[in-house]
């Protein structure tokens, strides 16, 4: 190291750039960096702060530029809300009225007149719900004992077997069933003061499963059964005169089984029986939905990085594609640990695998929702980029409205939700925490795997138009950059060159 170089470090000279330590002398006629920047900082001031109005003509155009965009978006904004939600509102609509679609099962064996007592029950029963308050609470399939029990023998059960085996299989929503000879058995107990007689085991017995669609059954399902049953005990004087006619009774075992009101004997095969359950099968479906758009929010960045890194392009689609696949496996397991942790039961259909069954089930679900997400909005993206959130709420409410609704209450329209991830979802966990029926297990696994399929052709060709796209997009703006700079510069009059230093 010289001696002069030396001596300018240790007298701090060289160590900042020029003009910190050591400011450049004032000269006439010259501007300091300091005023200019003082001054352009007062013209930046005065021009937000002393500006002109909002309605000067000089903000005309803009104007006019603002209130055609407020205009657009308020009517995107109009058409997606209603239409949007309408969906959702419109599968209620005189949805009471649809009651009457839900198949029940009726089977009444009380139908043979005993000693001179008629087969009053069974009788009553059909008069109930063949009546224009009954038969607005359901479709009530009736069936006679000489019917019902050829099928009964054919499968090898019982009456009661075949009717809880016919409920578990989904073909009902709820049965109705009078044992045979229940009103000779009634009549005997009250005339023979039988304290033991148990009124409702002997009477209407009501049989369903509630698990198969919790909302479904806790809204429509239960209420018309309750309403029937409020019926058929207002009918329980008229009942007692047909049964007992001008029978003299004077004991008080006898006048208290006769007023024991004859409710119906509930039998609920399969319930739906803890509130945690609300958890998965109902918000989850919906968190589901959310919860998939979380890989392309938070590794968005990251896909952008690589596919500019100038890696081959057969290397970045099956890099983006298997990144999708991976985050949505990672993240159903954790959606799946939240419901363990809160010690649901996996072990009722499945065994020891059912954790295993209900990841798996889940994975399948987010991987449709979350590749539909994400090639709408990359679409939308290049397209109108506000739409994206109009899209997430467009797919829950398409998912979510035949899924939470049962599909015998709803318009035809709403059968497309038999294709969708959600619906099929739903019912294939439905398998995993309760003994339902796996009759349809074997569709709702085609249907997922079949998304799951179908958006692993699409999906590497969306992405590429995506990069694609921008890339030319990013070009073609710096290519307008470059021309906007070049016309800058030749715009220069030729008599005024630019001081280089002030330049720099």
């Amino acid at each position: 190291m010289s001696s002069s170089t030396s001596s300018k470090m240790s007298s701090g000279e060289e160590s900042f750039p020029k003009g910190i330590l050591h400011p450049e002398p004032e000269t006439p006629g010259k501007k300091t960096r300091r005023q200019s920047l003082v001054e352009h900082g007062h013209d930046v001031s005065h021009t937000l702060h002393k500006g002109f109005s909002f309605f000067s003509s000089k903000f005309a155009s803009q104007r006019k530029q603002l209130a055609l965009k407020f205009a657009m978006n308020y009517i995107i904004m109009a058409v997606g809300i209603l239409g949007i939600f309408s969906i959702y509102w419109g599968s209620f609509f005189n949805i009471d009225g649809r009651v009457k679609n839900m198949r029940n099962l009726v089977v009444i064996e009380d139908d043979v007149t005993i000693d001179g007592i008629p087969p009053v029950f069974g009788q009553t029963l059909v008069d109930v719900l063949t009546s224009p308050d009954g038969s607005s609470r359901g479709d009530w399939n009736i069936y006679n004992v000489t019917e019902f029990k050829k099928m009964a023998d054919k499968n090898n059960r019982t009456v009661l077997e075949e009717i809880s085996s016919q409920i578990h299989n989904e073909l009902y929503w709820t049965s109705l069933y009078i044992p045979a000879n229940a009103t000779y058995n009634y009549y005997n107990a009250v005339m023979e003061r039988n304290a033991d007689y148990n009124i409702s085991g002997n009477g209407v017995i009501a049989i369903y499963e509630s698990a198969r669609h919790s909302f479904g059954m806790s809204i429509w399902g239960i209420p018309a059964l309750q309403r029937v049953e409020r019926l058929w005990l207002l009918t329980q004087r008229t009942m007692a005169g047909k049964i007992f006619g001008n029978t003299t009774m004077n004991a008080t075992a006898q006048f208290e089984l006769i007023s024991t009101p004859l409710q119906f004997l509930i039998v609920d095969n399969v319930q739906y029986n803890l509130s945690i359950y609300v958890g998965p099968f109902h918000d989850g479906v919906i968190y589901l939905t959310i919860v998939s758009l979380f890989a392309l929010e938070f590794f968005g960045a990251s896909y952008v990085a690589v596919a500019q890194s100038g890696i081959k392009r057969m290397h970045f689609l099956l890099f983006r594609y298997f990144g999708s696949v991976v985050s949505f496996l990672y993240m159903s397991l954790f959606y799946c640990l939240v419901t363990l942790a809160f010690q649901i039961d996996f072990t009722r259909s499945y065994g020891r695998g059912g954790f295993v069954v209900y990841w798996m089930f889940t994975f399948l679900d987010m991987w449709a929702l979350g590749a539909i997400n994400e090639i709408v909005a990359m679409c939308l993206s290049l397209l109108y980029p506000p739409l994206n959130q109009l899209w997430v709420i467009f797919i829950i409410v398409i998912n979510i409205t035949p899924t939470f609704t049962p599909m015998s209450l709803l318009p035809k329209f709403f059968r497309y939700g038999y294709a969708l991830p959600s619906h099929n979802y739903y019912e294939a966990i439905k398998t995993v925490f309760f003994k339902v029926t796996r009759r349809q297990l074997g569709r709702n696994i085609g249907i997922l795997v079949a998304w799951f399929g179908a958006l692993s052709l699409v999906y590497p060709f969306v992405v590429l138009f995506y990069y694609s796209t921008l890339q030319r997009r990013e070009a073609e703006k710096a290519c307008q950059i470059i021309d906007a700079n070049a016309k800058q510069t030749f715009a220069t009059p030729s008599g005024h060159p630019h001081d280089e230093k002030d330049h720099a």
